[in-house]
This record gives structure tokens, C-alpha cells and sequence, in this order.
């Protein structure tokens, strides 16, 4: 899953020891994708871009390691709330559990709508890759 590093570093005049985790993500691959469609149909098309893991935050890293909703793949709010063109977006991930695909459906107008504190992580993540890459 992870790889955590350790460093302690002692301060002889305050008798304090100041101790540093470094947290490392094993073999994680994040690929993803937000766009516009016509054709909903058309969504296998959509060409994703690769993310590197350290751009990143360690917040959204743990949401995708451990939220429930990104145990198993899976697709999120509601085909047919856009008027041409719908927003969809995907996500996978490759990591020890495996590859794990989710696509977002209408993000925006699903989670103003519909959504609940439950689903303020998922929302969290998609948002977050959507900003980086656009």
C-alpha cells in the first residue's frame, strides 16, 4: 500500500526530539480525464492523461486509499442532467488493490442537486484533478 520513513532528530539544548514521517504512495498510478460530450456513447474515446502522485495532495491520495466509494469501481452522479454537451469525467487508478475505474457524471449540477456530506470526498477528489489539469 504505502511505505512510511521515519527520521528523528534530537535538540541536545531543549532536550526535545523532533520526529519527520515521510509517507510514500507504492506503485500508485492515477489516470484522468474531465470533458465535455455530445455523445455521451462516445465516452471510451475520451484519451486520458496520466497523473504523477506527488502533485497530488496527501488528503486526496488517503480519500482514494480509504473512502469506501473508491474500494470498487464505480460511476457517480446522473447521465442526462446536461443539455449537450454532458460533463464527464474519469478517473483510474492502479495501485496494490489493483485498477479501479470511476466516471463522474455531471459533477457539478449532480452534487449542488443531489449531493450530501456523504459525498463531499468524491466530489473532493474529482474537483481536485479537474483543477489541476484544466
Amino acid at each position: 500500500m504505502f511505505h512510511v520513513a521515519c527520521r528523528a532528530r534530537l535538540f541536545p539544548s531543549s532536550r526535545k526530539v523532533s520526529i519527520y514521517y515521510t509517507v510514500r504512495y507504492a506503485k500508485m498510478k492515477i489516470h484522468y480525464r474531465h470533458a465535455l460530450l455530445d455523445n455521451i456513447d462516445k465516452r471510451s474515446d475520451v484519451q486520458l492523461e496520466e497523473v504523477s502522485p506527488d502533485y497530488v495532495p496527501r488528503n486526496i491520495l488517503e480519500i482514494m486509499r480509504t473512502h469506501e466509494a473508491f474500494r470498487e469501481s464505480g460511476s457517480f452522479g446522473t447521465q442526462g442532467l446536461g443539455d449537450p454537451p454532458e460533463e464527464y469525467e474519469k478517473l483510474v487508478i492502479e495501485d496494490d488493490n489493483g485498477c479501479r475505474v470511476f466516471e463522474y457524471f455531471n459533477k457539478g449540477l449532480w452534487y449542488i442537486e443531489h449531493g450530501t456530506e456523504k459525498d463531499s470526498p468524491i466530489f473532493q477528489v474529482f474537483t481536485h484533478f479537474m483543477i489541476l489539469l484544466n
